[in-house]
């Protein structure tokens, strides 16, 4: 196998697939933005990366590519020179935060190559922004941009040069704005990742992102733990003492209340999206009645509690790139929105931060003013 395959981002899930992909093969070249650059150092002191793949009860985990818990060794470039890393690779996938996704196009878009793939992990409206992004910046190549609905790991970086993943996502939607011979393109990365499967368009893949649905309220609801830092842990054994996922009933309430409404913006466009808890049972085969006896069985979420900090992802990522992007979509083709807009809102008040103003809005989607019907015309 000589395939070569960009991976932009050395945080969390970039340094997961870097190490799971040249596992089992593929030359990858990691790329961190200049601005991080340090966090490439370690990575490049010791020429690969450690990975620990096991589930919270200690059960080996293969990963999604087929890799396993080891210490794996980059075959191609560490760099922070975006012409370098994405010079002749096939595959550039992109594995940043929504907050951090402009940047990296900006870098990239000048060295793009005719024939290339780009796969944005996961969506946030990232397929329509970074066509969006290309296309002002007067970047013609004949470029495929593709994303999914999440990331196929869920992993956390340990220390330097070293990432663990606790848990595996099966059945993940993957979808194709702009794409040269689609099903081909989607072949390829069938082979590499098994697991995913070919959606109907950029919007589903977008609006069946679980997170905003999930991690907002699991801090917003919950503020006196996050603020106080109420988070029982045991640093000998570097987890939780707690064995559940930090929701409550009333939570998992709101959870499914803000999941409904994408569910129908996805009606209202014509798009079948997965409810939350149809998620996570496609994902981990979880079971339950509801959500939250559903995010108590499963085993990914069973060391995982609200975050310590307003400055986590949950909050800077999901509420600016996710509940509030679907609100002002939700707004502009007529369908409710109340939920969304109320947590969104909620959001900037805890935070200080006018995320209606900085975060993702239609126009960088290049979907401003736009019907559904014309949405629907679009995306296709």
């Amino acid at each position: 196998m000589n395939e070569k395959i960009a991976v932009l981002g050395a945080g969390n899930g970039g340094c997961a697939m870097a190490a799971d992909l040249s596992m089992v093969g593929y030359e990858i070249n990691l790329y961190e933005y200049p601005d991080y650059a340090d966090n490439l150092k370690p990575i490049i002191e010791r020429g690969g990366i450690e990975i620990i793949s096991r589930t919270p009860a200690g059960e080996e985990l293969i990963l999604p590519a087929g890799g396993k818990t080891s210490f794996v060794k980059i075959k191609g470039k560490i760099t922070s020179d975006a012409q370098e890393a994405i010079k002749d690779a096939e595959i550039i996938m992109l594995v940043v935060p929504a907050f951090g996704r402009e940047a990296f196009i900006k870098e990239f878009a000048p060295h793009l190559e005719d024939g290339q793939i780009i796969v944005i992990w996961p969506g946030y409206f990232g397929a329509l922004q970074c066509a969006k992004l290309l296309k002002d910046m007067g970047i013609n190549k004949k470029v495929s941009i593709a994303e999914t609905e999440s990331l196929i790991y869920n992993c956390t970086k340990l220390g330097e040069a070293k990432v663990y993943n606790k848990g595996n996502k099966e059945h993940l939607l993957v979808s194709f704005l702009s794409a040269i011979k689609k099903e081909e393109i989607f072949r390829k990365l069938n082979k590499i990742y098994p697991q995913l499967i070919l959606a109907d368009n950029v919007l589903q893949t977008t609006l069946a992102n679980g997170n905003p649905s999930l991690h907002p309220m699991s801090v917003l609801l919950n503020l006196y733990r996050v603020e106080r830092k109420f988070y029982p842990f045991d640093e000998k054994l570097n987890k939780p003492v707690e064995k559940a996922y930090d929701v409550t009933p009333g939570m998992a309430r709101v959870m499914e209340a803000v999941d409904m409404e994408k569910v129908a913006m996805g009606e209202k466009l014509g798009i079948k999206v997965p409810s939350i808890k149809n998620q996570i049972e496609a994902f981990y085969g979880a079971k339950g009645s509801n959500l939250y006896e559903t995010l108590l069985n499963c085993y990914a979420y069973q060391v995982q509690g609200a975050p310590t900090s307003l400055e986590d992802r949950y909050v800077t990522e999901d509420v600016p790139f996710g509940l509030v992007p679907f609100a002002l979509l939700g707004k502009q083709i007529g369908v409710s929105v109340d939920n969304l807009k109320a947590m969104a809102t909620i959001g900037c008040a805890v935070t200080g931060k006018d995320f209606w103003k900085i975060g993702m809005n239609m126009g960088k989607a290049g979907l401003a003013g736009m019907t559904a019907d014309e949405i629907k015309a679009y995306i296709q």
